[in-house]
């Protein structure tokens, strides 16, 4: 018995749920997980978890074993990187999530720049325009704009969104330009129903939060139909500044309502919560701090064309 392959399969399937997805995962069959789970409840004389056809619940042994576990093995990996950074840099493998838009920006840039500078790190990304649960989706880090404290997981806040209202000229000479965020009632939106789902969209003014609500008539979870329907001429949306800065810079799209600040928003790495945070982790945050800063480079630019959008982007505003 390796007892510490044991205890290793035992924490993954508490994790993920299930022996299948555990399996999945470490890439290994099921079968040779459910032994390993079960060769550590014989060995400890202690049922870990109780097993039925459509559930696994954790005993109150087998919770108490997991927390332990977890210490154990995060102690383990932060003394092999302490010996192993040392002498050779970042290893293994490095499962990166993020949202689509961001990673089409900027991130997939940053990540092999990341792997260049530690080039015997296996990366690999993926996107979601959804929430994404490093633990429970075997990732070591997730770059996302929402998601859900406490439990298994930490976040740490990276750069700040900032998000404009925006038109193309064309749809601002048909249909006017608002003057005020209560004229937005009046439009037609095109809507990202993740970042929003309340169909709401909250302002600054002074020192509290005015939501106004809209009613869009094209609703979706990707930002790419959003810029599409917005492209065309029929309607307006709400974006990330970094996602339309060509566009701002070259007219093809125009601020609506520039002198009221939307409430922003943070991208953020989750990921597992313990004790001891990875290497790879904490310096691929830190790579990420500190190249963007709390005023992006692309809020700069738009800034340099566009000033009169200060009162919108900039690193003096509160998000």
């Amino acid at each position: 018995m390796n007892e510490l392959e044991c205890i290793r399969a035992f924490v993954k399937v508490v994790e993920v749920g299930s022996f299948a997805e555990a399996a999945r995962q470490t890439g290994a069959v099921k079968s040779v997980i459910s032994k390993r789970v079960n060769q550590l409840e014989d060995h400890l004389e202690l049922q870990l978890i109780q097993r039925s056809t459509r559930r696994l619940t954790i005993t109150d042994g087998g919770a108490d074993f997991y927390e332990r576990s977890v210490h154990l093995l995060a102690g383990l990996e932060e003394a092999k990187e302490a010996v192993s950074s040392v002498e050779w840099g970042l290893t293994g493998n490095f499962r990166v999530s993020c949202i689509s838009s961001f990673t089409a920006a900027y991130l997939s840039n940053d990540l092999c720049e990341f792997q260049q500078e530690h080039p015997d790190l296996k990366v690999e990304l993926q996107q979601h325009d959804r929430f994404c649960d490093p633990v429970q989706e075997g990732f070591d880090v997730c770059l996302q704009t929402s998601g859900r404290e406490g439990g298994t997981l930490e976040n740490m806040d990276i750069l700040p969104l900032r998000r404009l209202i925006v038109a193309t000229p064309e749809y601002i000479k048909n249909n006017g330009a608002p003057q005020r965020p209560e004229d937005l009632t009046a439009h037609r939106f095109a809507h990202n129903g993740h970042i929003a789902p309340d169909c709401l969209i909250r302002f600054h003014q002074g020192n509290r939060i005015v939501a106004i609500p809209i009613e869009p008539d094209v609703l979706t979870n990707t930002i790419w139909m959003i810029r599409a329907a917005v492209m065309r001429g029929q309607h307006m949306a709400m974006m990330p500044a970094f996602f339309i800065e060509k566009e701002l810079l070259s007219g093809n799209l125009v601020p609506v309502l520039p002198n009221y600040r939307i409430q922003g928003a943070q991208l953020s790495a989750y990921y597992r919560r313990s004790s001891f945070v990875p290497m790879k982790v904490r310096i691929f945050i830190n790579f990420l701090r500190q190249k963007y800063g709390d005023f992006p480079l692309w809020e700069q630019r738009i800034l340099e064309k566009l000033p009169e959008l200060s009162p919108t982007l900039g690193s003096t505003n509160n998000n």
